[in-house]
């Protein structure tokens, strides 16, 4: 509609002047001695509109060569940026699907464009780690250094590779200049949870813990499993030392240390360096908290006196776990210790009925060894040999199966 318009207004203005031409007799006359050259108005006006086209036109062709070479140079960046792109697209696309040695070859072409080649080379180097090409992946790492657009990017994919190949210190360095330039999002808090986990950083792996718990950026049962580690962690820390590994006992909130994975790993502690009183104690509440076995054989094993008053606990669990073979055999060893040979033998043998096992019959051989019943002694000796060979060879099978 535009257009027809202007070629209506144009058509008009022609008809103007073809009609204004015809009342113009004027002529012009150009004085060039000793010539004379008379022209007639109009073809005079004439002459005057196409030597302006041809001066526009000359000047547009001349402006056009001068800003050649920067059109050129402007096209073929702008067909470097778009190559990069695809290239580009094709690299995180192949991520996606694994394909990994195509993700570096797309992200070498992607390098063409300076814009793409720091983030190329994140990419790149995503892909080597995944192969498994850790020299690669550490020079595609350094490819990425100097652009500020993606350092926060490189530093949270450095310290996530490397924490993932366990070297500790480069990832705490990469969290830490993270951490220094601000970059305290939630996924860089996960990675630094891991980093502080593998350097044994106890205190800040639960600094973590409850700041992505506070964010709920963290699923319980790993929350869980991080805590569990850390306080299995810090116990391991003061193994050596009765009195620190009692007063870090203290340290640990109750609800956690009754946990029975965190205080049947304390009561070992506290057994082996002569704090089997405590260690008792420590099973008794947790137990309070909830029945389980491997705290109930533990309890058993547990070399300290007062043995009289571990058997009336146990006596008194017995009502309610008659049938647990564990309690049973801790009351055994307990009577055992105490020199109670005829209740040690019955609980010993109720144990056996229900689940038979070396440490059972072992007990029994000693006891019958104590009281002077050698026959009976050498049968469960023979009995307690064969019952740990089976349970080694068992163990040992299903490694191999395993493996």
């Amino acid at each position: 509609m535009r257009m027809l318009f202007w070629l209506f207004v144009l058509a008009a203005l022609g008809v103007l002047v073809a009609l204004a031409a015809q009342f113009n007799d004027g002529n012009v006359a150009i004085l060039v001695p000793p010539y004379r050259i008379d022209l007639s108005l109009n073809f005079f006006l004439l002459l005057l509109a196409l030597l302006l086209l041809a001066v526009y036109l000359l000047a547009r062709l001349g402006h056009a060569l001068v800003e050649f070479p920067r059109r050129v140079a402007a096209y073929r960046a702008s067909r470097d940026l778009v190559g990069g792109l695809r290239a580009l697209r094709v690299a995180v696309l192949a991520l996606l699907e694994g394909r990994y040695a195509r993700v570096e070859r797309a992200a070498r072409d992607a390098q063409a464009s300076p814009e793409n080649a720091a983030l190329a080379a994140l990419l790149a180097a995503r892909a080597a780690h995944r192969m498994q090409e850790y020299g690669r992946r550490d020079d595609w790492l350094r490819q990425a250094e100097g652009d500020r657009s993606v350092s926060m990017a490189r530093l949270v994919a450095s310290a996530e590779m490397w924490t993932e190949t366990r070297e500790t210190e480069r990832a705490q360095e990469a969290i830490g200049e993270l951490q220094r330039s601000g970059g305290r999002h939630i996924h860089a808090s996960r990675i630094a949870l891991g980093v502080n986990a593998q350097a044994h950083r106890w205190d800040e792996v639960l600094k973590g813990v409850r700041l992505l718990g506070k964010r709920r950026a963290l699923h319980e049962v790993s929350a869980q499993g991080y805590r569990l580690a850390a306080y299995r962690g810090r116990l391991a820390d003061h193994r050596l030392d009765a009195d620190d590994l009692v007063a870090e006992c203290r340290r640990i909130p109750t609800d956690e240390l009754r946990r029975p994975e965190l205080a049947a790993e304390a009561a070992r502690l506290l057994a082996a360096v002569g704090r089997g009183d405590v260690a008792a104690e420590l099973i008794e509440a947790a137990l309070k908290q909830g029945w389980d076995t491997r705290l109930v054989a533990l309890y058993g094993r547990i070399d300290a006196p007062p043995y009289r008053s571990r058997i009336e606990q146990a006596s008194a669990w017995l009502a309610e776990h008659a049938s647990d073979p564990e309690l049973l055999l801790a009351l055994g060893l307990l009577c055992e210790r105490e020199q109670l040979w005829g209740k040690a033998r019955g609980y010993l043998a109720d144990s056996r009925r229900l689940r038979p096992s070396g440490e059972t019959s072992l007990a029994l051989a000693r006891i019958a060894e104590a009281t002077g019943d050698e026959a009976a002694a050498r049968e469960y000796f023979r009995e307690a040999a064969l019952a740990f060979a089976h349970e080694h060879g068992g163990a040992n099978g299903t490694g191999a199966a395993e493996h």
